[in-house]
């Protein structure tokens, strides 16, 4: 008998993840999506797609961030890095891991907190706090490029047109930014959760509103980087340049 198979409606609806949910996963170190590296997609389209023109430098925003080493490449290039984690732990891992000394404020209207690097070479804010609670009022500035290698995918799946949105309001007119979706089998995935697959249909519906769209690359695996999320036959990831309308 022909198992059955689920709509892609159907999947979006399994596997939501909470703060706690994320909190878990930092405190039992099951982290998978963390790279001991800079991510070499950054590493291979920086200079094209975020690199600014004239002094080079840029204020990149990197959404969910972890304590993502691609933020301490990202401001070793010259870039103020703002980051964004709702989980605390890794917030602090990150400068304590990179020998970096921060300072840490409380947020206005207890939203939580704001870790900076008090190393002058080194220009990187984390926020600790709810992504959607980040705003330009709390931030002071507009933000005027993003990275985004696991947010999108991260998200659940009802919030992404908020996530989209939201977003938007954080991005300087004609800001600009890159993307990394991840596609699959759904079928697949025995325990629905992040990352989601997101075909590209369904991000260009999120991300159309507030920004042009250009595919800049895909690549398909069908080895051990696809077997590790819970034995995928494939896996595809597809790296996505956005820029921002007012």
């Amino acid at each position: 008998m022909t198992e059955q198979q689920q709509t892609y409606e159907e999947y979006a609806q399994k596997g939501n993840y909470q703060q706690s949910d994320w909190s878990k996963r930092w405190q039992n170190n099951t982290t998978g999506w963390h790279l001991q590296r800079v991510n070499p997609i950054l590493a291979q389209h920086y200079e094209s797609y975020l690199k600014r023109d004239q002094d080079g430098k840029s204020t990149v925003f990197v959404p969910l961030c972890g304590k993502s080493i691609d933020m301490m490449w990202l401001a070793q290039q010259g870039n103020r890095v703002v980051g964004v984690e709702v989980v605390e732990q890794p917030c602090h891992d990150f400068f304590k891991e990179h020998n970096i000394q921060y300072d840490v404020k409380s947020l206005p209207n207890n939203v939580g907190q704001v870790m900076s690097s008090q190393v002058s070479e080194l220009d990187i804010l984390i926020y600790n706090c709810d992504y959607f609670a980040l705003t330009q009022q709390v931030l002071g500035f507009a933000l005027d490029s993003i990275w985004d290698r696991a947010a999108f995918v991260a998200i659940n799946p009802s919030q992404r047109c908020q996530y989209a949105k939201h977003l938007h309001s954080l991005m300087a007119s004609n800001a600009r930014g890159l993307v990394v979706t991840l596609e699959y089998d759904i079928n697949q995935r025995l325990r629905p959760g992040p990352p989601f697959c997101v075909p590209d249909d369904i991000f260009q519906t999120a991300f159309s509103p507030y920004a042009d769209i250009i595919k800049v690359s895909s690549m398909v695996y069908a080895d051990e980087r696809a077997s590790r999320f819970q034995n995928l036959s494939w896996l595809s990831e597809s790296t996505f340049f956005l820029t921002f309308n007012q």
